[in-house]
Order: structure tokens, then sequence, then C-alpha cells
């Protein structure tokens, strides 16, 4: 059934006939006339019963009337949420897990005061993990790091995080030969890889952890070096450790937001739009 079809037929009814209804929607009358045979046929029913030009409903017209006026009225509700507005719309949000924690949540609370009646799914992961996830239209947008090498996805910076390497209070960094990272597809582990084979470091990844406090406890209990953003350190128990500046171009790393490259939808303009001005 078009729902175009099932809007003229009410129309019909309610002005009391073609000429009026096509008056009011700024139609020809034969448009509403075709539009009229055309939700018969598919019903397969008369909805009218014709006497020269007058038109009274049949039992299955006045039947289809009653029923549709609900589908009708929810219909124009649903085009109202989601048409430049987002309300109504569920955005579904992949972010790597130091993002979720330190930056996410004031950029969701603004979301919540602009479109409060958007509903918001957050999951957490790896860069890869959430890039495969945007990619198999699982989420909606990511929030992950580079690098921006993809270029069926749109990247837009979102924030530049000041990293460190972390150590076991009292070891020589030099003689620690272990990295505790997140698991393959996590783009810092391929940055502490990088920087340490970069150094002459014979490091390797040897403990792999699922969690940044879990990370930070491992290295303080003396399991190996871990690379973290500054910011998930500070909010961290960091007795146990020395934290150590990274040099460029390993000092600093983007956190991009990743959506599928098309035209955005209302849902993904706002969450732009509540995200920090610049990177």
């Amino acid at each position: 059934m078009d729902f175009a079809d099932l809007q003229t037929f009410r129309a019909v009814v309610e002005h009391g006939g073609v000429t009026a209804a096509a008056s009011r929607l700024h139609r020809v009358q034969s448009s509403i006339s075709a539009r009229l045979g055309a939700l018969e046929r598919d019903l397969g029913c008369a909805l009218f019963e014709r006497t020269g030009r007058r038109l009274q409903l049949t039992p299955e017209g006045r039947h289809l009337y009653e029923r549709s006026a609900a589908l009708v009225r929810d219909m124009s509700a649903l085009r109202q949420e989601l048409a430049g507005t987002g309300q109504g719309a569920v955005l579904r949000i992949g972010s790597m897990e130091s993002t979720a924690a330190v930056r996410l949540a004031p950029v969701l609370a603004r979301l919540r005061q602009q479109q409060p009646g958007m509903r918001l799914a957050v999951r957490t992961g790896t860069t890869g993990a959430m890039l495969q996830a945007l990619e198999q239209h699982e989420v909606d947008a990511a929030l992950v790091a580079g690098p921006a090498d993809r270029p069926a996805l749109q990247w837009q910076p979102a924030y530049r995080e000041d990293m460190v390497l972390i150590a076991p209070s009292g070891v020589d960094l030099d003689e620690t030969a272990t990295l505790v990272t997140f698991s393959t597809g996590c783009a810092y582990r391929e940055v502490a890889l990088d920087w340490a084979q970069a150094q002459g470091r014979a490091v390797s990844a040897g403990v792999e952890i699922g969690s940044y406090h879990a990370l930070v406890a491992a290295v303080s209990a003396g399991m190996g070096l871990g690379l973290v953003p500054a910011a998930v350190l500070r909010g961290l128990d960091q007795r146990g450790l020395q934290v150590q500046a990274l040099p460029e171009p390993w000092a600093q790393q983007t956190t991009w937001l990743v959506t599928r490259r098309g035209h955005p939808s209302a849902a993904l303009r706002a969450l732009a739009d509540a995200l920090p001005e610049g990177a």
C-alpha cells in the first residue's frame, strides 16, 4: 500500500470529495482520481460507491478510514522526528575505551541537552574493531585513532591526545623488553611498537590487557611498559609508576570522528556539532 495513496484517500473522505481534496492538496483532480484507483487496485476492493459526482464510502472504505487514522498519525510523527532534527533517532556510537572514559561523557550530555528525544547507544573496542563495525553498519559513527587510511570513510579530527610512556618505578626503561598493550587492532599498540622499533628497542607486545585500569595495574606490578593517553592516566592511580613523555612524532595522536561517506543524517550532524571545535 502506497502511503501517499492512503493520505489522498483520507483527504477525499475528510474534505468531501475529489474536487475539494485536489484544492486542499494543490493537485489536479485527475491525479487524485488516479491515486484512488491505484489504492483500490492494490487492496482489491472498492472504497467508494460512485453515484454521479458523489462518493460514498463502502463498508471496506469505512473500515480503511477508521483503521488508518493511527497509521497516518504515527507516520507523520515519525517524519517530524527524523526530518532535520534527529529527534527520536537512535545514534549508535563506537569508541575506543580511552575516548569513552575521558572524552565522550560531555559530548553525550551536550547531545541530550540539544536533542532530548535522541536515543544514544555506545559500544567500545579497539580502533580496528570499531572501524569494522562502522563498515558493517553496526554503528553509525566511530571515535578512533588513525591512521586515516580508509578512503571509503569520512574522517574528521575530534581530539589531540598527548601520549606518555609508563613503566614500573625503579626499573631501567632501556632494559624492559615487554609491552603491555591492548589486543591487535588497537591503534595505540601499533604506535607503541613503532616507537620501540624506531628507538632500536627489542620490545615485543607480550601482555594483552582489555582495559586501562588493568593495563596500568599490570605495568605498576612490573609486567612491562605501557603507552597510554595522558588524559586517561590522570584519572588512575599512578603509584608505583614512572611516567615519561614521548618524542615526536609519537607524542600526540589524533582521535577522529569517522563516518561512512554520503549524506550525513541529522543525528550525525548533531554529534559532529557537539564535539569540541577543532582538534
